[in-house]
């Protein structure tokens, strides 16, 4: 279609040269046509193959210079574009609240819409949670009988009555103690028992939300103001450093541009725009993961019997994790034949949270760059 409106702006300029012909042949005065026609999308971004009045960069035809017509430019007279800049374009810039202007009759092409002033929403992750801790349990290995009360001091004699190795808690008569076993000068061996500290292994505490987000839809990145680029076609004679351009409404403006950051020249298009296509919102949540587990703890009772079936008097005594436990026996001098135990119980403990960060950023993609005439 942008090469069907080439060939149509080349055939209007030879009719108009055609018809200055026939002028001159009535005495006329003599005059020169200029052809404009911004780039399209394809070739006239960043100052490459013009859209019309030029041929493989070269420089734009501006009309058979020995006619005998005067046509002034029908728009206005604007400075050449600088550098690998696009030829003039006519560009409204103002805010992306869906009131700007449908480009006007003169330059009636959308070639672009660009934006710039990004507003960029907080991003909310999280919060992170964990659960409760999970973990495993094992019965005390030591069992030892005290000739003293609790708790023991240093020195004073102890007799083992520890369970079997791996102990699952049943009926066991390892190390039987006999009733009134004396430690020496008449001092019952059994006056405390210490039952020695359970195991405990903490397996850890599940994260309730392992991707980190929100619930919650944050609001999106938006742009505040755009630009819209629009193209047209102006005919007539300007000086040779000069475009014949489209004459811009008062909502409007002359720019050239460029693809990606550029300066603007000295002078002439002199004011600088920076926009862009897009923007890649690449912010995301951290994982979210839970610390070691704290307070956690394992209890179990034990059961103390006088004789080897665990059938007579027995005598309950707690354990736990956190140490050694010592008991006091009321009948000192108690026989400990066998014991057995309740399965341990793992008491939960928790976990620190972690993650639910944001991390990454919202990057602006498709730089270019607008120089307008103040």
């Amino acid at each position: 279609m942008h090469k069907d409106r080439h060939v149509l702006v080349k055939l209007g300029a030879v009719l108009v040269f055609a018809a200055c012909v026939v002028a001159s042949a009535c005495g006329q005065g003599e005059g020169v046509i200029e052809v404009i026609v911004p780039p399209d999308g394809e070739g006239g971004e960043g100052g490459s193959t013009p859209d019309a009045g030029t041929d493989g960069g070269e420089k734009e035809d501006a009309g058979p210079s020995s006619s005998n017509c005067d046509f002034t430019c029908d728009g206005d007279c604007v400075p050449f574009h600088p550098g690998d800049s696009s030829y003039p374009v006519l560009v409204w810039i103002g805010p992306n609240d869906g009131t700007a202007p449908d480009c006007p009759d003169n330059a009636p092409v959308e070639q672009f819409v660009w934006y710039t002033d990004l507003v960029i929403p907080p991003k909310h992750c999280g919060p992170c949670s964990c659960g409760p801790s999970d973990g495993t349990c094992s019965l005390p290995e030591t069992i030892t009988a005290h000739a003293a009360p609790c708790t023991p001091p240093e020195g004073t004699a102890a007799t083992p009555n520890d369970p079997p190795a791996a102990w699952d808690g049943t009926c066991a008569a390892d190390h039987a103690i006999a009733a009134d076993l004396s430690c020496g000068a008449g001092t019952p061996c059994v006056q405390s028992v210490t039952i020695g500290p359970l195991g405990k292994e903490d397996i850890g505490c599940a994260a309730l939300d392992k991707t980190g987000a929100t619930t919650m839809a944050p609001p999106k990145p938006s742009w505040s103001r755009m630009a819209r680029v629009c193209e047209g076609s102006a005919y007539g004679k300007c000086a040779p450093d000069e475009h014949c351009a489209p004459k811009p409404s008062a909502d409007f403006r002359q720019c050239v541009y460029l693809t990606g950051l550029h300066a603007c020249p000295a002078e002439g298009y002199v004011e600088q725009f920076v926009l862009y296509e897009e923007f890649k919102d690449e912010r995301t949540c951290t994982a979210c993961t839970c610390g070691a587990p704290e307070g956690s703890s394992c209890s179990s009772e034990i059961s103390l019997f006088a004789d080897a079936a665990c059938t007579t008097s027995p005598w309950i005594a707690s354990a736990g994790s956190d140490g050694p436990t010592c008991h006091d026996v009321a009948s000192k001098g108690r026989a400990l034949g066998a014991k057995t135990a309740a399965p341990p119980v793992y008491h939960a403990g928790s976990c620190a949270p972690a993650g639910g960060d944001v991390e990454g950023d919202v990057a602006l993609a498709g730089p270019r760059t607008l120089c307008c005439l103040v």
